[in-house]
């Protein structure tokens, strides 16, 4: 491997053109490559970045010019793009979610340790320092037992933004709300809580955009430990609301607005002074799916790199991503039981 980590992205799309952005601010990694089946937006896309343009993942990852990639296409091509990459041998990064199909991403994942390569997820706000703090409290038991939890995304979405390609809301490469936006939500749910043994009951809807997957959702769910939870999630909130997490335990309850936890206490006492942690952005897009910060993503990328360099697992490794996969998983079977989610 160079001594600089030479890295391809492949999507040169919205997304794309964000982790572009990231990859300017992550010390010792340089974007050599680019990959978009758009063979006029890749090369423009390379020419401003000096780089080397490609219209396959196959031939990016055969061509000796990368030891990683990042793959930015839409979701119901991750793994299979993934797949395609570590059989050359590249580490590999995705953005969420990290796919729709998890038989696909379980062979990725596989594939990956196999060969000893690095596989991260951009689940971004696993870094969030707050966030952090509280995971470390609740497996500290200062919460007690866990006895029940909820989280909220209602954002907007307008018509225009599920028309302005035809993969958005379809469930071979998006999913609907729950798979697009609802997924760091819902993953830090897992993540805080833990995984979802049962989806107990589920109603998702198309209610107000022409979308094949869903734009309006609620389920309630059944975790690992014996929790009780409820997951909702739209893109029809307008204007748009917050996101929220809440945690019950039988000693305290913390509670996140966004990424800034707003109620966090146990054993009867206000415990927000020993969250050290100043006010995170949590990057917006809850009516412009753009209007993000890229902070928390480059702290992704920037851990990606030295996973590689130090032989370890990444903040959020394929493993980890799976957890709220197998959620999402779940939820949409509960609703729709012969529903082929992502591409066959």
């Amino acid at each position: 491997m160079s001594e600089t980590l030479r890295v391809g992205v492949i999507g040169c799309g919205a997304m794309g053109q964000a982790h572009l952005r990231v990859w300017q601010n992550v010390t010792g990694a340089r974007v050599v490559a680019v990959c978009d089946t758009d063979a006029q937006r890749a090369q423009e896309t390379a020419a401003l970045l000096g780089a080397t343009p490609f219209t396959t993942p196959q031939a990016m990852a055969e061509s000796g010019l990368i030891d990683a990639v990042d793959v930015c296409t839409p979701s119901g091509l991750h793994a299979e793009q993934g797949l395609v990459c570590a059989a050359q041998g590249k580490h590999i990064l995705i953005e969420k979610p990290i796919d729709l199909n998890i038989q696909r991403v379980d062979r990725l994942i596989a594939e990956c340790e196999a060969r000893g390569l690095v596989l991260a997820c951009m689940l971004q706000q696993r870094t969030f320092p707050i966030g952090l703090q509280v995971k470390e409290a609740i497996e500290a038991g200062k919460l007690g037992r866990l006895l029940s939890c909820s989280a909220a995304i209602k954002w907007w979405r307008s018509p225009e933004y599920y028309s302005s390609s035809a993969w958005r809301g379809t469930w071979a490469m998006d999913g609907g709300v729950l798979a697009n936006q609802g997924i760091h939500t819902l993953d830090m749910l897992c993540w805080l809580v833990g995984g979802v043994a049962e989806v107990e009951y589920a109603h998702l809807e198309s209610a107000n955009h022409a979308i094949e997957a869903e734009d309006n959702a609620l389920a309630v769910l059944r975790f690992e430990n014996g929790a009780r939870g409820v997951m909702e999630a739209t893109t029809c909130a307008y204007p748009d609301l917050c996101t929220r997490i809440e945690i019950v335990g039988t000693r305290g309850s913390v509670a996140f607005d966004s990424a800034n936890v707003v109620t966090f206490g146990y054993d009867g006492a206000d415990r927000r002074d020993t969250l050290k942690s100043e006010v995170q952005d949590a990057g917006g897009g809850r009516s412009n799916p753009m209007a993000i910060s890229l902070n928390a993503h480059t702290a992704i990328a920037q851990d990606f790199v030295g996973a590689i360099r130090e032989q370890r697992e990444p903040i959020v490794s394929g493993r980890m991503a799976r957890v709220s996969l197998d959620a999402l998983t779940k939820i949409y079977r509960k609703a729709y039981p012969n529903i082929v989610l992502g591409r066959e």
